[in-house]
């Protein structure tokens, strides 16, 4: 029995034609999950569901009166909707050679440089991650979640199938390893990069946290698994890292990648400029585009990743070279200012340390930082995100970040909690306003980073989801500084 609601519809006769937790997509035929989230509740939409022709009603709630449709009383909607979809989309995850990248910081750019370093080898890569999710290097769609959902997930993996793809690169969050829904994709590869604190309010503990991104790597030993080749790659300078390596030590293939530690792959000799990053690995000379220590990780991990599927290490490192950037991962925006801008993703202390980190060596000016942290969100880190910023930056302008229903002062008393004996810096809510601020009080060498949404393009203030690009906000203060 593959899947519970399948066999449920078969043996009442439904030829179902879809799955969706959407009412909205509902259409004839099809089997509507009334999954209840945090914000919205399925069980609510059910009727309009049935109204637009569902066949099928899959619910966690036993049924309040008859829809006049089947109805599949579920007692974990999760799991069925994963059980199910990997059976309706036919396996497709199984046909694939599927790489999970997990971690707090570097998924993103990993799946970038593994793209490319596949890509240089005549591979066709399909990536699912934070900023989009891509088939075959063509953007298919902006990305709601890091990790879909499981209904959508299989979907999209068909379409790579379909598409011929031969890998596929995944972001794997730990949310979604937590809610099941990668439950049936069984990963030829899985990446660890690091645990820093983040996502506590889900979580609630570091060690829940590392157990949620463990998982991915137990599926590698599951022996519903039956991939030829299984290879876990591991961030050996992490200490997590260092136990899942000892966790999997004989029982699966690992390859470890470090700078600090002796590993697989380990990088010496890193060169950093403005201009990118070099380094040494295995006897051969790389280079990378992108800023930052952080970024030799990532590329390590990518390299690991292109090996693990076959691709010389020579042509990987090419591959690596190609890459102009990453959306959001301290990104520069020049428009021929005699100052730096760059924009980053960084939402933790952690990574607000390394951004800092990134351009101190550089710097020759002052080092101007536009901020603020995700309402509705883990709270624990906004002092700490407050602290690294007065104290690495010459002047600090806190705004919103994406405050979604939660009250803006609450955020703003929750950092500055963290700024106590710092007199660097002034509170302006209006994000737009602020990176103007930025903009207009930097002098030539000047650094700004402006941290916290990275590559999104959209802002959420209450229930609001609004228009908003942090790099086009600065290129618009760049055009009015110098108008």
């Amino acid at each position: 029995m593959l899947s519970r609601v399948l066999d449920f519809a078969a043996a009442r006769g439904l030829r179902l034609t879809g799955l969706t937790y959407h009412s909205a997509e509902v259409q004839a035929g099809y089997a509507f999950f009334a999954l209840k989230g945090v914000h919205h509740d399925g069980n609510v939409y059910i009727e309009q569901a049935v109204k637009k022709g569902a066949a099928l009603i899959v619910s966690e709630q036993e049924s309040l009166r008859d829809w006049g449709v089947a109805y599949f009383r579920s007692d974990n909607i999760e799991q069925d909707m994963a059980d199910a979809a990997y059976a309706f989309y036919g396996r497709p995850s199984d046909e694939l050679y599927m790489v999970g990248i997990t971690g707090t910081k570097g998924k993103t750019s990993i799946s970038y440089l593994a793209e490319a370093a596949l890509a240089r080898a005549g591979k066709k890569v399909s990536v699912l991650g934070t900023v989009n999710y891509r088939i075959n290097g063509h953007v298919l769609q902006d990305a709601p979640n890091t990790t879909p959902l499981a209904l959508p997930l299989f979907k999209l993996l068909k379409k790579m199938k379909d598409a011929q793809t031969d890998a596929v690169v995944m972001e794997v969050s730990s949310h979604s390893l937590q809610q099941q829904r990668v439950r049936h994709i069984h990963f030829d590869t899985a990446v660890f990069t690091n645990l820093q604190r983040d996502h506590l309010d889900f979580h609630h503990t570091f060690e829940n946290y590392f157990a949620a991104k463990r998982k991915l790597f137990e599926e590698l030993l599951s022996p519903a698994n039956h991939k030829p080749y299984k290879t876990a790659i591991i961030n050996i300078d992490d200490p997590y890292g260092k136990q899942l390596v000892r966790l999997l030590k004989g029982k699966v293939r690992v390859l470890t990648y470090g700078v600090e530690t002796a590993a697989d792959y380990q990088a010496t000799d890193i060169l950093e400029a403005l201009s990118g990053t070099q380094f040494t690995v295995n006897g051969l000379r790389g280079q990378i585009r992108l800023l930052g220590k952080h970024n030799v990780y990532n590329a390590l991990a990518a390299l690991c990743i292109a090996s693990a599927y076959g691709v010389p290490e020579k042509t990987a490192l090419l591959g690596l070279a190609d890459l102009q950037g990453v959306p959001g991962r301290m990104e520069r925006i020049d428009e021929g200012q005699d100052f730096f801008v760059f924009v980053d993703f960084a939402y933790t202390d952690e990574s607000l340390q390394r951004a800092f980190q990134t351009v101190k060596q550089f710097q020759k000016g002052r080092v101007i930082t536009v901020f603020g942290c995700g309402g509705d969100r883990d709270r624990t880190k906004r002092p700490l995100m407050g602290h690294t910023a007065c104290a690495n930056s010459a002047w600090v302008i806190l705004t919103n970040d994406n405050p979604r229903t939660e009250d803006t002062q609450q955020i703003f008393s929750d950092i500055q909690k963290g700024m106590t004996g710092f007199a660097n810096y002034e509170i302006e809510p209006d994000r737009r306003a602020a990176i103007f601020k930025a903009v207009s009080m930097a002098q030539k060498q000047d650094i700004i980073i402006i941290a916290g949404k990275g590559h999104e393009q959209t802002q959420k203030i209450g229930h609001d989801v609004l228009p908003f690009s942090d790099q086009q906000t600065v290129r618009e203060a760049i055009k009015e500084k110098h108008v």
